[in-house]
């Protein structure tokens, strides 16, 4: 279960965890997943007013992790990359770039596959390539790029952007039909998009 802040002009998205076996709540600050609150059985209004109360703690607690992060360091210090969200061992004979290029093609082709379906849309093409700022486009034509380190995030959210840029065929544009079209897909696209936030699409 997910919920989230405001805090100071600022956006903190949390999930929530139960657990019956356990006596207290917890709350874990993880560089990848972000916030995590462990809890037996307390009431989400509980829940939210605590994070609330802790959330300047975790704001800086955050910033912290994020920056110890981002894939060139965790391969660089750990030899690990980010897979759907969850750092991993990576092959001491591949590169990051190789094993990105070997997870994401295929993966992303199949959900472009499963949802142009189901959105009763065809991009013309989709190709994938490196980019520090951007995690998918669609141009005029119809033709969708993805960023070749998509597989790194979790796997909602690789969806939901996969959503978002089969919606622009039909609106090239971010206004309300826009972001309507996206919702009836994908209703909790807004927390996806405050976890993109803890991500960051270059490789390099």
């Amino acid at each position: 279960m997910s919920s989230f802040i405001e805090y100071q002009g600022e956006t903190l998205c949390y999930s929530i965890i139960m657990n019956r076996r356990l006596k207290h709540l917890y709350i874990k600050i993880d560089p990848i997943k972000g916030v995590i609150v462990k809890t037996p059985s307390y009431p989400k209004e509980y829940i939210h007013s605590l994070v609330l109360q802790k959330a300047e703690w975790i704001f800086t607690k955050m910033r912290a992790a994020k920056a110890r992060t981002t894939l060139p360091s965790l391969f660089e210090e750990e030899g690990k990359v980010l897979y759907l969200g969850e750092p991993i061992l990576l092959h001491v004979k591949q590169s990051p770039e190789a094993f990105y290029k070997e997870k994401t093609i295929p993966l992303v082709t199949r959900l472009v596959e499963e949802w142009s379906f189901l959105m009763g849309v065809k991009p013309t093409k989709i190709s994938f390539r490196k980019a520090k700022k951007r995690w998918g486009s669609c141009s005029h034509t119809n033709e969708l790029s993805f960023n070749l380190s998509l597989a790194q995030l979790p796997l909602e959210c690789i969806t939901y952007i996969v959503i978002h840029e089969l919606s622009h065929i039909d609106h090239k544009h971010h206004q309300k039909a826009f972001w309507q079209c996206v919702a009836e897909h994908m209703p909790e696209y807004k927390i996806c998009e405050k976890i993109l936030k803890n991500y960051s699409p270059t490789l390099s």
